[in-house]
């Protein structure tokens, strides 16, 4: 009785082994039936990791742009305080008068004309 019951272990193990080498032990397992799940399994996991991917890139995309808008940011303020500077009379004729110009700020305002 123990010599069968090692014999069937033993042909039992071998036919195992001999599936996995044909690559006959799907087919025996059974699982052609559930093809389409592990088919839409896969497809889940290729979305997830491709979404991942596009992910990343966008963030990377992100953040060479937020450097990009605090650079901006620190030419705006520059340019707007000297803008301010440019505003008042006194550099505004100091400026005429370096380069040459007679033009001056008008000593009597202007006349306004009725119709």
């Amino acid at each position: 009785m123990e010599r069968s019951g090692i014999s069937k272990v033993g042909s039992s193990i071998k036919s195992v082994v001999k599936s996995i080498i044909s690559g006959d032990i799907l087919l025996r397992l059974r699982v052609d039936k559930l093809f389409p799940y592990i088919l839409y399994a896969f497809a889940l996991g290729w979305i997830s990791i491709l979404m991942s991917y596009k992910m990343e890139q966008t963030l990377g995309v992100v953040e060479k742009n937020r450097a990009e808008l605090e650079t901006l940011k620190i030419y705006h303020a520059q340019k707007t305080c000297e803008y301010v500077g440019l505003d008042r009379i006194s550099t505004v004729e100091e400026m005429l008068k370096n380069a040459g110009s007679e033009v001056k700020a008008p000593e009597k305002p202007a006349d306004i004309i009725k119709k």
